[in-house]
């Protein structure tokens, strides 16, 4: 099924694809890999790899003016995708104001690869400037043609770095001086673990280097709707993406503002609730953001986040606010309370609230319940009881381990009673529980005066993490309840 009509708004590849009757006729070079189909249409064998490639290369001379060397054997990259990435960028400039000057934007390219995809398209598209890393060599030495080719030597600067080195960005960055801070940063991880690669993909010989193929050589499963050629650089990753994103994590843990927005894609669904999580334990330091890029038969996901305060990451994040009497944030603290959340001050006017428990929702009808109990003559429900017993497997161990068989201490006991027919049974369980667990709701609350009204204050609410309906219905919770 194809994914085309939820790709990026400003696409343009969205209402209009690929025209591979007018590329044949004005390429000659792509021209020799189309065929015309029973239906009249001109064709192309995506399951060739030089087609592919050389459909890249055209579509980025036709539609960019940027002419571009792939190596065979690399990665191609899927243009519409990319500029599905770069556009998500842009929106995030776009709301938060950094688009007026483009030529001020300075963006990161991590792991550019030979092709300098996302370089060569911020600059010559949008006219942001880049320093695009790369750790293979052979990559670099073509990312640095691809760059210099095109006449953008000012805008791109190409920077090999250690692919061993533990960190991503730390290094490269303190080589430029601690006077050097960048709007954003971009990256297309190895998607698989070390091991997965020969498991899922065909080697090939015939290439230079490490490299190869999703070609199915066995028929073990379909053929792909599209061929990939890539090294292994290109492919797999100790730890798969999962370890890789948490690499830069960890460097904008230390970095923090000095980029203002950190994004990565990542290419499994299943990569995302871990790195959440990570982003979660880091407190109220971070906003997190993750949004989807649909394009053909192929679902990516864009992870953003950001230590700026004043950063948002997507419009749903721009703060709410409502007004309310003096003392603003005093009173919205008292009532937070009431409603058992948990309060951290992050200055005299600003607070950060974390609700592990939903409890503003049906305080209507809890009231009206409570009420019916209190009457002096309310009517007792009477409830039948049916003796039941289940029986669960709990492990045994010394509770260590929770992830295997010997995961949870458990002791149970059976006590003979005075009836032949039933016994007694206790039974004791130990559970090995995280110290940290994540709110339901985590929003900031900060208080400002109203030129020329001594009544009252402006209270602005932004959204943290957790679902934007529940900070809604709370917001009107806090609205109604304050007015009464």
């Amino acid at each position: 099924m194809s994914l085309n009509k939820d790709m990026h708004p400003r696409n343009p590849y969205k209402e209009k694809p690929p025209d591979f009757q007018a590329l044949a006729i004005e390429f000659p070079e792509f021209r020799k890999y189309c065929r015309i189909g029973k239906n009249g249409k001109v064709n192309v064998d995506f399951q060739e790899d030089a087609a592919v490639r050389c459909l890249t290369k055209v579509l980025l001379k036709k539609d960019f003016g940027l002419n571009v060397e792939l190596p065979d054997g690399s990665l191609v990259p899927r243009i519409p995708q990319k500029l599905n990435y770069c556009l998500i960028i842009e929106d995030f400039l776009n709301i938060n104001n950094l688009c007026a000057e483009n030529e001020k934007i300075i963006g990161i390219d991590i792991g550019t690869g030979a092709s300098c995809v996302y370089s060569l398209l911020g600059a010559k598209y949008f006219g942001w400037k880049f320093v695009a890393t790369e750790g293979d060599v052979m990559s670099a030495e073509v990312a640095h043609r691809n760059v210099s080719n095109n006449y953008l030597n000012e805008k791109i600067l190409i920077a090999e770095v250690d692919p061993n080195a533990k960190t991503i960005l730390m290094d490269m960055i303190n080589k430029l001086g601690n006077d050097q801070n960048f709007t954003f940063c971009m990256c297309n991880p190895p998607f698989f673990e070390t091991k997965e690669t020969e498991e899922r993909f065909t080697y090939e010989p015939s290439l230079d280097g490490e490299k190869y193929s999703n070609r199915v050589i066995f028929e073990e499963r379909s053929q792909p709707h599209s061929i990939t050629f890539a090294s292994s650089a290109e492919l797999q990753v100790e730890g798969g993406e999962i370890n890789f994103v948490n690499r830069i994590i960890d460097d904008s843990i230390i970095l923090r503002d000095r980029i203002k927005i950190y994004t990565s894609m990542l290419g499994r669904k299943q990569s995302i609730k871990p790195l959440k999580q990570r982003l979660e334990i880091l407190g109220n330091d971070v906003k997190y953001y993750v949004t989807t890029l649909n394009q053909g038969k192929t679902q990516r996901w864009i992870l953003a986040w950001t230590f700026v305060p004043e950063i948002v990451l997507t419009y749903m994040d721009r703060p709410a606010n409502l007004i309310c009497l003096k003392p603003g944030l005093i009173r919205i603290e008292e009532k937070m309370k009431e409603l058992q959340s948990i309060v951290r001050r992050e200055n005299n006017n600003i607070l950060i609230f974390e609700c592990r428990r939903i409890t503003w929702k049906h305080r209507r009808a809890q009231k009206r319940a409570e009420a019916k109990l209190n009457l002096p003559n309310a009517k007792r429900s009477k409830l039948s009881s049916i003796e039941a017993s289940s029986q669960t497997y709990l492990g045994t161990g010394d509770g260590k381990d929770s992830l295997s068989d010997s995961g949870n201490f458990v002791d149970v006991r059976r006590y003979s009673t005075s009836s032949a027919k039933f016994s007694d049974c206790e039974v004791q369980a130990y559970f090995p529980c995280s110290n940290y667990s994540n709110p339901n709701l985590r929003f900031r609350v900060s208080s400002s005066s109203i030129p020329g009204n001594n009544l009252e204050d402006l209270i602005s609410i932004e959204l943290l993490s957790g679902a934007k309906h529940n900070l809604n219905q709370l917001l009107q919770f806090l609205k109604n309840s304050l007015a009464s």
